[in-house]
């Protein structure tokens, strides 16, 4: 009853007086459904209408009848991947319908604000590196379908939004999101399946705008603004109108790069990152949905001194340490100082792709995760520094390594002299002006551009050893 109830809210209009039989927009053709998968089948009738629906893959058809508004649903399990197109007949009384090319592989749902946005040709002025390539491959990519969420927001809950899967081909990949399409299209052909990409994304839109009114009362009002300066980034409003409409379609996991608009609560990002998370968990029914969570680039933001861009990185580090299913692609490298739209998304969609494959699909021989921090200790005035996930060492060697900083228990800090130790998986720290450090800081600022990475290239992630708790900003 609960899965009806939900499902509900993908019905499209009103019905007219001499109704047919309608499906919500994400059933369509050259859809991907994700496989071995029970899909909560829905539509719209004639009230009490027959339905019939026979998917070319299973041998015998459902039946199911409308209720006194015309709804209806029926729930069919999908087998393995498979290239072969499918099908899905769909009879009523009166008309039958034929939803022809599906494939099954995995469905992904990418979402977040402007940097999951911006598409391969880039935004006015602000290129994407590579992205005209990716735009004239993007037909040998078979196996990959696309369906983008118009950006949107609404008062209230919606019951549908407009879209239709396509295939990939260079007009539909210009538009499209480039860190998505990198991450399906690179998906497609390391795992060998059909990949669909469901993007969801609203440039400057803050987190608070991603849940439903249940989850925000969970917080307090004085740590998110009620009423915004624009109507896209009042609580709720994205949610009712890009996110309410495709819940329940069985996804492989969700793709979430966003914090830039709320750095000024960062303080409570973590906990509402947790309460998004857990919330669209519960309205997809997949409890352990992945989500794999990209760090907002560095950016030195309103000025060098605030530090909100480090604590959302911060508090998105946090969220994946704590939870089983959700885990952080590091940017420490790869932001620019003069631009909040960074222009290598292609490096964001492949290191997605390895994290998905390490930990999502546990392909073994990927690492899970770039350099993090294991333990600190201190000796003879110098903090020694050992990362996990470095098996096989950090580099570069024969450099000086950037972005260090130590303090005293005067939690003063300075920049700090940092090279990789002879045992290849610590790091030794040192400052002059600090004799006796305590504390240690790796690139935990603003703007940083790190280069302490493992011998894949993936970036070591930001952290600190202190507890300093900053001052909460009036934010409205």
């Amino acid at each position: 009853m609960r899965t009806f109830l939900l499902l509900v809210g993908w019905l499209l209009l009103a019905l007219p007086t001499s109704a047919t039989i309608r499906l919500h927009t994400l059933f369509t053709d050259h859809m991907v459904l994700q496989q071995q998968h029970r899909v909560p089948f829905a539509g719209t009738a004639s009230p009490n209408e027959q339905i019939t629906v026979r998917c070319s893959w299973l041998n015998e058809a459902m039946t199911t009848k409308a209720d006194a508004e015309g709804h209806w649903q029926v729930n069919f399990t999908t087998p393995q991947a498979t290239f072969t197109p499918q099908t899905i007949e769909i009879q009523g009384a009166n008309e039958e319908l034929t939803l022809s090319d599906i494939l099954i592989g995995e469905v992904w749902l990418c979402a977040g604000q402007s940097n999951m946005q911006m598409t391969l040709r880039g935004f006015p002025s602000q290129p994407v590196e590579g992205g005209l390539e990716e735009i004239a491959q993007a037909a040998t990519y078979k196996k990959l379908r696309l369906f983008h969420v118009p950006a949107k927001y609404a008062e209230t809950r919606q019951d549908h939004c407009k879209g239709e899967w396509t295939h990939s081909t260079p007009a539909t990949a210009s538009t499209f999101t480039a860190v998505g399409f990198v991450f399906g299209s690179r998906l497609s052909e390391a795992m060998d399946v059909p990949v669909g990409i469901i993007s969801s994304a609203y440039g400057g839109s803050r987190i608070e705008s991603w849940m439903d009114e249940a989850t925000l009362a969970q917080f307090d009002k004085k740590d998110y603004i009620p009423k915004a300066d624009k109507p896209y980034r009042d609580p709720v409003k994205i949610y009712n109108a890009m996110i309410a409409p495709i819940e329940g379609f069985p996804l492989a996991g969700v793709v979430w790069l966003q914090g830039e608009s709320n750095r000024r609560n960062a303080y409570v990002y973590a906990d509402m990152l947790r309460a998004m998370m857990g919330l669209w968990r519960t309205q997809w029914q997949q409890p352990s949905l992945p989500f794999i969570i990209c760090h907002i680039a560095p950016l030195p933001y309103n000025s060098i001194g605030e530090l909100g861009g480090a604590r959302v990185q911060e508090a998105q580090w946090q969220v994946t340490r704590t939870d089983k299913a959700a885990y952080l692609v590091g940017t420490s490298d790869i932001g620019d100082e003069k631009m909040v739209h960074y222009p290598k998304k292609r490096v964001v969609g492949e290191r997605v792709l390895y994290s998905a494959m390490a930990n999502v699909y546990k392909v073994e021989g990927i690492p899970t995760s770039g350099p993090t921090l294991d333990k600190v200790t201190f000796e003879k005035g110098k903090a020694i520094v050992r990362f996990a996930h470095a098996e096989r060492g950090l580099t570069p060697i024969n450099q000086p390594i950037r972005c260090f900083e130590l303090a005293g228990e005067d939690l003063k800090f300075y920049h700090a002299e940092a090279k990789i130790g002879k045992d290849r998986a610590t790091v030794e720290v040192k400052a002059k002006e600090v004799a006796e450090p305590r504390y240690v800081r790796y690139a935990f600022t603003n703007w940083h551009q790190t280069n302490l990475a493992d011998v894949y290239g993936l970036p070591a992630i930001p952290f600190r050893t202190d507890s300093i708790r900053y001052a909460r900003p009036k934010l409205y």
